[in-house]
């Protein structure tokens, strides 16, 4: 089989095959803002098989297919809720089946139950080291919040940025080198990039996947082009 050029390739499945060589150690996969988790189910058997996932799902239109992942692999579970910094409830614009975000109550939104990811993981006895993969669509500090404790032990993070601030959620969402910034400071350093996509029109950058380790990993130790491999 054809290896894919990893000085150029930019997809999910190269990302995977960088994060390889950096020998993380993850012990659960939590996938915020899931979808139907065919994206999830393939970093979970890619990069922590022998270990559980959790997918959290607040659009209930998407439990058929993770009900299929489920009793397919009993490592993989899910939950229908949004997550949030604290257990309760939150308002919630489903404004489509791939899309929607935790935003201010309206005549457009339904309210639905939040669970925070520290409480989850706790409930659902999750061990470390964690990876957290969000798909959040804006929301990700109000998540981050509720998972201080679960960051103590988190090794990657897969976070879904942006390079505009987002109108549904009030412009307060971080851009990509905010959340750098963010992230960083909270010891976490950005390693990789995926899927990029960019605005139809204009062909202006629009989002990302980018993937944080933690700061004080051994890859950060060089700073020199030809680093070697460790």
């Amino acid at each position: 089989m054809l290896q894919p050029n990893l000085q150029h390739d930019v997809s999910i499945g190269s990302s995977v095959l960088r994060l390889k060589k950096h020998r993380l150690e993850i012990g659960s996969l939590i996938s915020i803002g899931a979808g139907s988790g065919s994206d999830s189910a393939y970093l979970h058997q890619a990069l922590c098989p022998s270990g559980q996932m959790l997918m959290i799902e607040a659009q209930a239109s998407h439990q058929p297919q993770l009900e299929k992942l489920r009793a397919a692999n009993s490592k993989q579970d899910y939950i229908i809720c949004a997550a949030a910094a604290q257990d309760g409830e939150v308002s919630f614009l489903a404004s489509a089946p791939t899309g929607g975000a935790i935003t201010q109550s309206s005549d457009n939104t339904v309210t639905i139950p939040a669970r925070s990811i520290d409480s989850l993981a706790m409930e659902r006895k999750l061990k470390g080291p964690y990876f957290l993969k969000f798909d959040t669509h804006g929301v990700e500090i109000e998540i981050l919040n509720g998972a201080s404790e679960t960051l103590r032990d988190t090794q990657l993070i897969m976070m879904e940025c942006y390079n505009f601030k987002l109108n549904f959620v009030d412009r307060k969402n971080l851009t990509f080198y905010e959340m750098c910034s963010y992230l960083l400071e909270r010891g976490f350093r950005c390693v990789d990039i995926s899927d990029p996509l960019f605005r139809p029109n204009d062909l202006v950058l629009w989002q990302m996947h980018l993937y944080f380790i933690r700061a004080d990993h051994r890859v950060f130790n060089s700073n020199s082009y030809n680093a070697s491999a460790i």
